[in-house]
C-alpha cells in the first residue's frame, strides 16, 4: 500500500541537521520558556473540550483512562488487565503529542539506522497483522523535542515519521438529568421492543475502560481489553461505561441499550498524563483497531478527536479495506473549530450531536466532517459507580450511529455505500436541503425490526 503521505523531495535542510546537530551537544532541554522561531511553545497543546465547567478528560469529572499494552481475552463479561512491559515514567508533557518520542509507520532499517545517528532509540516495535501494520516507537536524546526530530527525519525520510499525538474524549457534563432512558430512542423511531436488536451483530468501541459488574450490562456479550504502555497509568471508566450502556444495556435494568443483544468489543487506550488529562496515544488507537478487526466487529465507534496522525490514518484505511466501517465525534470545538481526527478522514463517519428539541449542541464542530446528526444533549447515561449523569458531547452521538449502522447492515435495509453516500439513508432533514455544515444529511431514521 503506497504511503499516505508524500511531501515533496528536497535536498537535505544543512541547517535543520545543524540545529539538531547543535542540540544534541548541549544534551540538555531548552531551558523554561524558550520559544521555537515561529514563537509556539515547544510542545502542542491540543485541547478537546471537555465540558462547561473547564474540566478535564470528557464528562467534566474524572473520565475515563485504561492501562495496559497487550494481554489475553478476558471472555464475555470480563476484562483484560495484562498490563504488558513496565517503562519508565514518562516526564511531564503537554496534551496535544510527547514530547520525548516519535513513531514510524513501516520505517526501512536505513531509516531507522538515520534515526540512531543523532541517538533516536527504538523502545517498541509493533506489528498489527490483522491491519498489516507495523509501527515503531521511537524515543529521542535528552535535549531534543519532537517537532525538531520531525523535521529533521522528513528531510531524508518522508512521509515515515509523525508525532505520537494524543487524542481524547469528546464529552460535556450538563447540569440535571431531564427525561426518560429511553427517549432518545423514540427520537429515532427505534423499536419500542428492542430486546432482540443486535442478534448476530459484534460491534467495537475505542473509548476509555467500561465498569463490566455494573447492573445494567450484567448479562452483555461485552469484553474489554487494555492497550496502554505504563502499566501504572490510572484509569477512569466513566465514560466507557456510559457509552457500553447505551449500546448494550440489558432490558429490565432500567437503563436499555440499543442492541441488547450485540456483542460489544471494547477497547481501552486511555491513560491520564501527569497533568491530569485523559488520552490515547496514536500508537494506542493502531492497537485498538487491529484488535476489534481481529474480534469480528463490523462496526467501531470512536468517541475521540485530536489532531492528523499518517500511521493512525494508515489503520483506519486499512480497517475500512476490510469492509469495516468507523463512525468518529465530529468534535466539541465549536463551529469555528478546525476539522477534527478521526472524523475528518475519508470514508469515516462524522457524528454529531442534537438535543431533545432537535437542536444542535451548542459546542458541536461543523463542517464537511459532519455526515449524520443523533442524540447527544443531556443524555442519562451511568458513570463507573452507576451514577446516572447526564451526559452531553458529540462523544454521545456516536453509539447511537453505530447502532443505527449495525443493525440496518445486518437487516439489510442499507449498504456500507449507502452510509457513506449518504443519500440513500432516510432521515430527518433539520437544516439546509440535503446535506448541510450544521446537521450533516440529517437525523437518520431507518425503519429497522430487530425481529
Amino acid at each position: 500500500m503506497p504511503l499516505l503521505f508524500h511531501p515533496r523531495r528536497s535536498r537535505p535542510n544543512r541547517r535543520g541537521w545543524w540545529l539538531l546537530m547543535w542540540m544534541l551537544l548541549l544534551h540538555a532541554a531548552p531551558p523554561i520558556g524558550w520559544l521555537p522561531l515561529d514563537g509556539a511553545p515547544w510542545v502542542g497543546q491540543a485541547r478537546a473540550d471537555d465540558g462547561d465547567d473547564g474540566g478535564d478528560g470528557d464528562d467534566g469529572s474524572a473520565s475515563d483512562g485504561g492501562a495496559s499494552s497487550a494481554g489475553s481475552d478476558a471472555g464475555t463479561g470480563g476484562q483484560d488487565t495484562d498490563p504488558g512491559p513496565r517503562v519508565p515514567e514518562l516526564p511531564v508533557q503537554a496534551d496535544g503529542f510527547s514530547a520525548t518520542e516519535l513513531i514510524a509507520l513501516d520505517p526501512s532499517p536505513a531509516a531507522l539506522q538515520r534515526a540512531a545517528q543523532w541517538g533516536a532509540r527504538v523502545v517498541e516495535t509493533s506489528v498489527q497483522a490483522g491491519l498489516g501494520v507495523r509501527v515503531v516507537r521511537l524515543r529521542l536524546p535528552q535535549g531534543i523535542d519532537a517537532r525538531t526530530a520531525l523535521a529533521v527525519t522528513n528531510e531524508r525520510d518522508p512521509g515515515v515519521f509523525d508525532l505520537h499525538h494524543f487524542y481524547q474524549l469528546d464529552q460535556a457534563e450538563a447540569a440535571g438529568c431531564e427525561g426518560a432512558s429511553c427517549e432518545p430512542m423514540q427520537r429515532m423511531d427505534w423499536p419500542a421492543a428492542n430486546a432482540r436488536c443486535g442478534r448476530g451483530q459484534t460491534i467495537g468501541i475505542v473509548d476509555s475502560g467500561v465498569n463490566t459488574g455494573l447492573s445494567a450490562l450484567r448479562g452483555a456479550d461485552l469484553r474489554v481489553r487494555r492497550f496502554v504502555t505504563d502499566a501504572n497509568a490510572t484509569t477512569d471508566a466513566s465514560h466507557g461505561t456510559a457509552v457500553a450502556t447505551l449500546l448494550v444495556g440489558q432490558p429490565g435494568a432500567g437503563l436499555p441499550g440499543l442492541l441488547p443483544r450485540a456483542s460489544l468489543r471494547a477497547a481501552e487506550p486511555f491513560f491520564r498524563l501527569p497533568s491530569g488529562t485523559l488520552v490515547a496515544d496514536a500508537l494506542g488507537l493502531v492497537k485498538s483497531l487491529d484488535w476489534l478487526v481481529g474480534n469480528g466487529a463490523g462496526v467501531i465507534g470512536m468517541s475521540l478527536t485530536g489532531p492528523p496522525n499518517r500511521v493512525l490514518q494508515a489503520a483506519i484505511e486499512r480497517v475500512q479495506a476490510r469492509g469495516v466501517l468507523v463512525v468518529a465525534s465530529v468534535g466539541n470545538g465549536g463551529r469555528n473549530a478546525a476539522p477534527a481526527h478521526p472524523a475528518a478522514l475519508d470514508g469515516v463517519l462524522g457524528a454529531t450531536a442534537l438535543s431533545a428539541d432537535l437542536r444542535i449542541y451548542w459546542r458541536a464542530n461543523q463542517g464537511d466532517t459532519v455526515d449524520f446528526a443523533l442524540p447527544g444533549v443531556a443524555l442519562p447515561a451511568p458513570d463507573a459507580e452507576g451514577i446516572v449523569r447526564p451526559r452531553s458531547g458529540t462523544s454521545y452521538a456516536v453509539p447511537f450511529l453505530v447502532a443505527q449502522l449495525s443493525q440496518s447492515l445486518h437487516e439489510g435495509l442499507l449498504s456500507r455505500a449507502d452510509w457513506q453516500g449518504g443519500r440513500a439513508v432516510p432521515v430527518t432533514d433539520l437544516g439546509a436541503a440535503g446535506r448541510d455544515p450544521v446537521f450533516g444529511w440529517g437525523l437518520p431514521k431507518v425503519a429497522v425490526r430487530c425481529g
